[in-house]
């Protein structure tokens, strides 16, 4: 029997009204808050109409609703086939931080049933129940983006954003759906979605600690809105009240995940590229057992490394060379693959003569491979990377020493490199730091002003990057040690002494091989 339809007390009402305007609450749960509210004011039939339900529909709610509150809008369990397991959950989420199997760009549902060993069937309803395509975030909540930072901490998970400017060339979501699905996911590494992970205490402490986080981590551009996986506590607010260049809300257990359409939409298109490359950092993290994760991305990439050198050694290889690098790295491109002249000219920002010359002169280099007439990515062994880095490291001691023995002043270039380096460590970016590193190295080896030996060391720098990019040898050679090592080397060569400056050199290499080594022992 329905309870007749009476007027709400001014507390219940209250608490109805707030469940349908939360822009966190469930859509379903939203809507039957509202039509509760109708129907008190208006009556069964009146608020059916308004809803677009029928008035058994409405009746059914208003009964619910009197029996047992707001908890009793909520969707009841349904009976048939029960719910998959938590570790099977877990299996199936956690694919998105794991490489997909050789030969595919991305998870597809059978590959995802034949690593879990569950069934499509199950997999399919797993990610419709936490990627559901009609997301309750409302889409004011994000304009049109750039994300800006990702971190995975103990207290908990935020996703940072900043307003484009300018609107983006229109492109459809759907190819930024696998890079932002693994960057929702890597809350799984430490965190805890919908009752999976282990449980946190301390909302309060852990809202005020990661909104810290982020504000000492966060580019200095701003605004700046933040979705975080904890409650936002009223000592959160008192924070945010007095940062107003940040606006955060808080997205916690499914619906944390809920948001992957709704921020796949507003992503920068452009921005492609570099969510392909957060995804494989992640990946990375995840096979090494890393428990946190954080980026936060850099100054645009010419503002890193300044602005005295606007043409990087080597001309239209480098540039080639950095769009190869580019595709492999998102697992566009995987060695021994055909290089795509126009795809590599596209993210190489040169035109498809010059990227077809370039790779010519790539392949005549050995630098790159060529049969039958089309472009080929090497190869490599680990022992290739050791003895390109051999190789590198023989030559930089004479151009260590060269420039010790001259009285000319370092390029400014070097020194904005080496700013770069300084940003890179303030914001724990180590592999923008690895780059730039390289970047500084070439920029000694012009300075030198041995046309030979610049020319090998700089051909193999573009090696270099090559083989490390195919390996993913992220081998954390620390942002700190690199600025220390970098610095002695600056420091024996402006003191004029060229046997210091040679084994300060040396010891870079060492520290380098050290860190490449380990990581290819792994490899093996």
């Amino acid at each position: 029997m329905v309870a007749p339809v009476s007027q709400l007390a001014s507390n219940e009402r209250e608490a109805l009204l707030r469940t349908a305007r939360s822009r966190t609450t469930p859509q379903g749960l939203a809507t039957r808050a509202g039509l509760v509210v109708d129907c008190a004011d208006f009556g069964l039939a009146e608020a059916a109409r308004r809803s677009s339900v029928s008035r058994a529909t409405a009746a059914k709610w208003w009964q619910r609703y009197r029996d047992g509150g707001i908890d009793g809008l909520d969707d009841a369990a349904r009976s048939g086939r029960p719910p998959a397991a938590d570790d099977v959950i877990l299996d199936v989420l956690g694919c998105a931080l794991d490489t997909p199997p050789a030969g595919a760009k991305r998870w597809t549902t059978r590959a995802v049933a034949e690593a879990t060993g569950t069934s499509q069937a199950t997999v399919s309803r797993i990610r419709r129940r936490y990627f559901p395509r009609l997301d309750p975030a409302p889409v004011e909540v994000l304009p049109p983006s750039t994300l800006v930072y990702l971190d995975v901490h103990p207290a908990g998970c935020v996703l940072g954003f900043h307003p484009l400017s300018e609107p983006s060339p229109s492109r459809p979501p759907g190819v930024r759906l696998d890079a932002m699905e693994t960057v929702l996911c890597a809350a799984l590494l430490s965190g805890r979605i919908a009752g999976h992970g282990p449980a946190r205490a301390g909302a309060g402490e852990r809202a005020i600690a990661i909104l810290r986080r982020a504000a000492e981590r966060l580019p200095s551009v701003r605004p700046i809105t933040l979705f975080v996986d904890v409650e936002l506590t009223a000592s959160a607010h008192l924070w945010l009240a007095g940062n107003p260049d940040f606006t955060a809300y808080s997205f916690t257990g499914e619906h944390w995940l809920g948001l992957l359409h709704r921020v796949a939409d507003a992503v920068d298109p452009t921005q492609l590229d570099e969510l392909r490359e957060i995804q494989r950092l992640v990946r990375v993290a995840r096979s090494e057992g890393a428990r946190q994760f954080t980026w936060s991305r850099a100054p645009e990439a010419s503002s890193l490394a300044g602005t005295a050198q606007t043409e990087p050694p080597a001309g239209d290889l480098t540039h080639v060379v950095r769009g190869i690098c580019a595709a492999v790295s998102t697992g566009e491109l995987r060695a021994g693959e055909v290089l795509s002249v126009r795809r590599i000219a596209e993210l190489s920002a040169v035109s498809s003569g010059r990227a077809s010359n370039a790779l010519a002169q790539l392949a005549e280099e050995a630098l790159i491979d060529k049969r039958s007439g089309r472009y080929r990515l090497p190869v490599p062994t680990p022992r290739d990377v050791v003895e390109t880095y051999t190789a590198r490291g023989l030559l930089g001691t004479a151009i260590a020493r060269r420039l010790a023995s001259v009285d000319h002043p370092l390029p400014p270039g070097v020194d904005d490199h080496y700013a770069g380096l300084v940003r890179c460590d303030e914001l724990e970016l180590v592999l923008e730091a690895g780059a730039i590193d390289l970047d500084l190295q070439d920029e000694l080896a012009q300075a030198a002003a041995m046309p030979r030996v610049g020319w090998m060391f700089i051909r193999l720098t573009l090696q270099l990057r090559i083989f490390i990019t195919i390996f993913g040898l992220s081998y954390r050679y620390p942002t700190g040690e690199i600025l220390a090592d970098d610095r002695r080397i600056l420091d024996e060569i402006r003191h004029r002494d060229p046997d210091a400056a040679v084994a300060a050199w040396r010891s870079k290499i060492d520290n380098c091989a050290h860190f490449m080594l380990t990581h290819l022992s792994a490899i093996r």
